[in-house]
């Protein structure tokens, strides 16, 4: 396969934690080991990043942005003359609900010249804040327009494939994603005399790790010792531990983790659970049924994990479902994981299916992103 000359357009990237991060660093990664020329332009919401850098084989190219409520992601406008200025085979950009995805729209796609340009939404039923779903009734034509005017839409699990089907009207292209390599040699170890239920990722009130707390606070009624291992940071911090202090939950708040500590505490815990409603993927999710280790997740999202390992589906809202979910995974028989595709594999489907599939041809020399498009 010939090589290909990819930019990479998104939101966050390492340093920045979260999953869309780890997406975008894998994603990048793995084209680059497959030979692939890969630049990633993405923003920073603090300034106090290096605006050129490189990671993993990868250039880096950082613009300030306006993130209020770590949403929204408005690039500065000297984003455009710079995505107008490369040259490149594919531009891939990331989250439609980053007005990032709109800004790179306007200052690419009508001056691309035979440019596959492909958008992956990473999409969910709802905004997750009132001000996000309020503004996206303005904002949903616009983002309809730009999904029906892209080479292709790549989706990362069946349930935001239905989603994207049936709220834009576009037959998008589902590759799921993956989990990084180094998990498959990790064993599950669960504590042998208490319960520790896990939690990680950004501590977004949305995000729903009260019912977490909660349903700790129902498993310790049953005579179990319970504790609330929580990884990562953000605003509902506080709040989480005022909460866990007031209902009688040990709570461990462990900010966020080097790749290795991280693997340990999630491979340590008896159950990994995650109430949010707002998912279109969870790479947790993914690395805690790939190590062996039972997951009790939210609908609808969490159907994509259906036949994975040791699962459970729960209502997000409700502390007395995960109770239920959790005490029954606790006296289930142990069974092997069930490993997810690695990124090698996935960075390879993206490449045949969505990249070359966009044009339906192989790629030529790079080509610039100007000189007109009818």
């Amino acid at each position: 396969m010939e090589s290909l000359s990819v930019v990479q357009v998104t939101h966050t990237f390492p340093p920045y934690m979260g999953g869309l991060s780890h997406v975008c660093e894998m994603l990048s990664k793995h084209l680059s080991d497959l030979g692939h020329e890969v630049r990633v332009v993405t923003l920073d919401p603090s300034g106090r990043l290096k605006s050129i850098d490189h990671l993993n084989g990868v250039s880096i190219r950082r613009f300030p942005c306006i993130a209020p409520a770590n949403a929204y992601f408005l690039p500065s406008a000297k984003i455009v003359p710079y995505l107008r200025s490369l040259s490149a085979d594919v531009v891939h950009v990331h989250n439609i609900g980053a007005l990032l995805v709109p800004a790179t729209y306007f200052a690419v796609r009508r001056s691309l010249a035979g440019v596959t340009f492909v958008v992956s939404p990473h999409h969910h039923e709802e905004g997750s804040m009132w001000h996000t779903r309020l503004l996206w009734k303005p904002y949903g034509p616009l983002a309809r327009r730009i999904l029906h005017d892209c080479d292709a839409v790549h989706c990362v699990s069946e349930f935001e494939g239905e989603t994207v089907r049936r709220e834009f009207g576009v037959d998008p292209v589902v590759v799921p994603n993956g989990v990084a390599a180094d998990v498959h040699g990790i064993v599950w170890r669960p504590p042998e005399h208490h319960v520790v239920l896990t939690y990680a990722g950004r501590l977004e009130a949305y995000k729903r790790i009260d019912v977490m707390l909660k349903a700790c606070a129902s498993i310790a009624k049953h005579g179990l010792k319970v504790t609330a291992r929580v990884i990562g940071e953000g605003p509902a911090l506080a709040d989480l531990q005022h909460l866990a202090e007031s209902i009688g939950v040990q709570m461990e708040a462990c900010g966020f983790l080097p790749r290795d500590e991280y693997l340990r505490m999630l491979s340590t815990s008896s159950c990994f659970v995650n109430p949010s409603r707002y998912k279109a993927f969870s790479i947790v999710v993914a690395e805690a049924l790939s190590i062996g280790v039972p997951v009790v997740a939210s609908l609808p999202w969490a159907r994509t994990f259906d036949g994975y390992g040791m699962l459970r589906t729960v209502d997000g809202e409700s502390p007395e479902q995960v109770t239920e979910a959790v005490l029954e995974l606790l006296k289930s028989k142990r069974l092997p994981p069930t490993p997810l595709p690695t990124w090698e594999t996935v960075a390879g489907r993206i490449v045949r299916e969505v990249y070359l599939a966009g044009e339906g041809k192989e790629p030529e020399s790079s080509k610039e992103l100007g000189g007109g498009r009818t």
